[in-house]
C-alpha cells in the first residue's frame, strides 16, 4: 500500500486508502478515499480520476518473499472537467463490469467516430500499472506534477512492478 501511495502521490494529495472484503472474500482494494481525485493540467482545466486496485495477499513458495500481493482487479478511469470519460483500463478476469464480458486487460478509448462506438471495444492491453497510468496523466494529459522526484519514484515503483509479478 505504500508503494501505491507514493505513486498516487506524484499527482494528487487525495487520500489513497485500503479497504478490506466485507464479505471473508480475502481481497483488499486500493482506491481513493472518495472514490475520486480531481487533478489540475497546466492548462488550468481538471481532470477526474479514479482509480481502483482489487488485490490478495497470499504465501509464496520458493525464491520469492514469504508474502506476495496479487492483482485480482483494475479499473482505472480518467475523465474531462464536465465528467466524460476520456480512457479507462480494465481487468476484471473473475467478475466483470456492468455489460463489459471481456476478462482479459483492455481499454475503452472515449470519443466520437462515424462507424464506430469507441467505449464499447475492448482494445487489448496486456497488463497496465498504476505507474503507467501516472506517467500519461503527467506527460499526455499535461497533469500538474505534485513530487520534483516523480521520474524517480515512479520508475523505482514500476521496475518493482515489473519485477515482481506473476503475470505479464
Amino acid at each position: 500500500m505504500t508503494s501505491l501511495k507514493a505513486v498516487v502521490g506524484c499527482v494528487t494529495a487525495e487520500g489513497f486508502v485500503s479497504r478490506y472484503s466485507q464479505h471473508r472474500a480475502g481481497w483488499q482494494s486500493a482506491s481513493f478515499q472518495d472514490d475520486f481525485a480531481i487533478l489540475t493540467r497546466r492548462s488550468g482545466q481538471a481532470l477526474k480520476v479514479e482509480l481502483l486496485h482489487r488485490f490478495i495477499v497470499v504465501k509464496t513458495e520458493g525464491e520469492r518473499r514469504p508474502w506476495a500481493v496479487t492483482t485480482t482487479k483494475y479499473v482505472y478511469e480518467v475523465a474531462n472537467e464536465q465528467d466524460d470519460t476520456i480512457a479507462a483500463w480494465h481487468w476484471h478476469p473473475v467478475t466483470t463490469q456492468a455489460g463489459d464480458q471481456a476478462r482479459w486487460p483492455h481499454l475503452h478509448a472515449y470519443g466520437a467516430r462515424d462507424t464506430l462506438t469507441l467505449h464499447k471495444l475492448h482494445l487489448p492491453t496486456g497488463r497496465v500499472s498504476i505507474e503507467a497510468v501516472m506517467r500519461f496523466l503527467i506527460q499526455d494529459l499535461d497533469v500538474t506534477p505534485r513530487r520534483p522526484d516523480r521520474e524517480r519514484v515512479l520508475e523505482q515503483h514500476e521496475q518493482a512492478f515489473h519485477r515482481e509479478r506473476t503475470w505479464t
